[in-house]
């Protein structure tokens, strides 16, 4: 069947190309095959469940609620995706570096702008407190309200950076989530700073987490960020943007989300 189209194809060149040999006909054939041809992306990817889950297993692929986005966006428009993992901090360094094409997620700083060119929005992280709830805290509406408080939050994050500016709280570094709800169940801070879902994540796992407490602040949107430095990168940002509008419209972005609830 393909041999077919193959010839169907040549003989169309030549039809509209008298002047062309059949040799140079499939020529131009090969070339206009290996142009349509599109290539892989890689991803750089920090551990952040539910939206970026690592298997440890090589059998098993890598999943979450982003992932399972990002795949489905891009195979709109014929596109293969290499998901990589590692350490949040490296992601930003290779994607700045051009050793990627983009990052799993992020969100928007001005400053990214000259190292990443941002997609359309990927989703709505909520971010929020959580405390003890022998804490003498009764209610928290804004981080003016933690003043005098030591408040931790993962090293890198977007929090962090929010915290790190209020200069009348004790800002406290975690590198990962999993060390973050340790501090806390630990007393060893007052509260930590961080994004909804992935704490309510690890606090599912964790019986001893049954007694923290959840004040939403907020919710912020978030990006794929793509490396500037990378090859034919404007096209994969289309590519992205225009697949993600159709799984939006024909509702696959939606049954993604509902099947992680």
């Amino acid at each position: 069947m393909r041999k077919c189209a193959s010839v169907l194809a040549i003989y169309s060149l030549l039809l509209f190309n008298p002047t062309s040999t059949p040799a140079q006909a499939e020529d131009q054939l090969e070339e206009f095959n290996q142009s349509s041809e599109k290539r892989p992306v890689s991803m750089a990817c920090a551990m952040f469940p539910p939206y970026k889950i690592e298997s440890k297993n090589k059998k098993q692929p890598h999943s979450g609620i982003d992932l399972e986005v990002i795949q489905a966006a891009f195979s709109v428009a014929g596109r293969e995706v290499d998901f990589n993992f590692y350490p949040w901090k490296r992601t930003v360094k290779m994607a700045e570096r051009g050793q990627t094409d983009a990052l799993c997620g992020c969100a928007y700083r001005p400053e990214r702008g000259k190292s990443f060119i941002y997609s359309d929005m990927l989703g709505l992280h909520s971010q929020g407190i959580f405390i003890n709830e022998e804490s003498d805290f009764h209610t928290v509406e804004q981080l003016d309200d933690l003043r005098g408080r030591s408040i931790a939050a993962v090293r890198g994050y977007a929090v962090h950076k929010e915290l790190q500016d209020k200069k009348d709280i004790r800002a406290v570094e975690a590198n990962d989530d999993t060390q973050l709800l340790r501090l806390l169940l630990a007393n060893r801070v007052d509260a930590i700073y961080s994004y909804r879902d992935i704490i309510l994540y690890r606090m599912a796992m964790n019986s001893e987490t049954r007694h923290i407490r959840y004040y939403e602040l907020n919710s912020q949107p978030y990006y794929l960020c793509f490396s500037r430095n990378r090859p034919d990168i404007e096209d994969i940002v289309q590519d992205f943007n225009k697949g993600l509008r159709t799984i939006r419209f024909n509702g696959t972005y939606n049954r993604i989300w509902e099947s992680y609830r």
